[in-house]
């Protein structure tokens, strides 16, 4: 037998609908997400860009010089991959590609019975859809930490041709950015306790 809680659902319900409710966080916050993964890649790509030009003045100089033209170069396909899959998501959902297919067979003389039900075939078709939208995200986030990576090499490995203290200073500065930024977020989540009860 499952435990209840509190409220006296089994663990079990109480952990389907935690798991319903951040889906539905998700698709709220969905649109959002796009729009963020569509501005960070268009970064990526206008810095990987300045900075690869520059690099090609220097010419291959020194290993640093050399692995931060690799990364670079590496990371600009990715960002490039990236917010076109982000972009092409945006477009075909007001495209509705799956209502076109159906579309299509029904010119081709498919005739009713061998189409699914409209109920039957628009719970499918929003299945498809929201398929689409999650393995794009996916996708896209992972993606989007390769290129990352890759960017901070090559920035690091740029600034390591300078200095290398300098590299070692970015590096424990973007740490401390990060920590900086998790410690904000920390804080700003509301206490457990109303500030009437002490």
């Amino acid at each position: 037998m499952s435990e209840k809680n509190i409220t006296g659902v089994s663990e079990q319900e109480q952990n389907r609908r935690i798991w319903r409710g951040f889906e539905n966080f998700v698709d709220r916050i969905t649109p959002s997400l796009f729009e963020l993964g569509i501005w960070l890649f268009g970064g990526l790509i206008a810095f990987n860009l300045l900075v690869l030009a520059s690099l090609f003045t220097i010419g291959p100089a020194d290993a640093a010089i050399k692995i931060a033209t690799a990364a670079f170069a590496f990371a600009l396909p990715l960002n490039l991959t990236g917010l076109f899959l982000l972009r092409m998501v945006q477009e075909l959902k007001g495209a509705s590609l799956e209502d076109e297919l159906v579309q299509a067979f029904n010119q081709e003389g498919f005739v009713s019975d061998q189409i699914p039900a409209p109920a039957d075939l628009d719970a499918t078709l929003a299945s498809m859809r929201t398929r689409r939208v999650a393995m794009v995200l996916r996708s896209s986030s992972g993606i989007l930490v390769v290129s990352l990576v890759l960017t901070l090499t090559g920035l690091a490995s740029t600034l390591w041709h300078m200095a290398w203290w300098i590299a070692i200073g970015f590096l424990i500065m973007l740490v401390l950015s990060i920590l900086l930024v998790i410690l904000v977020l920390a804080r700003s989540q509301p206490s457990d306790s109303p500030k009437g009860n002490k």
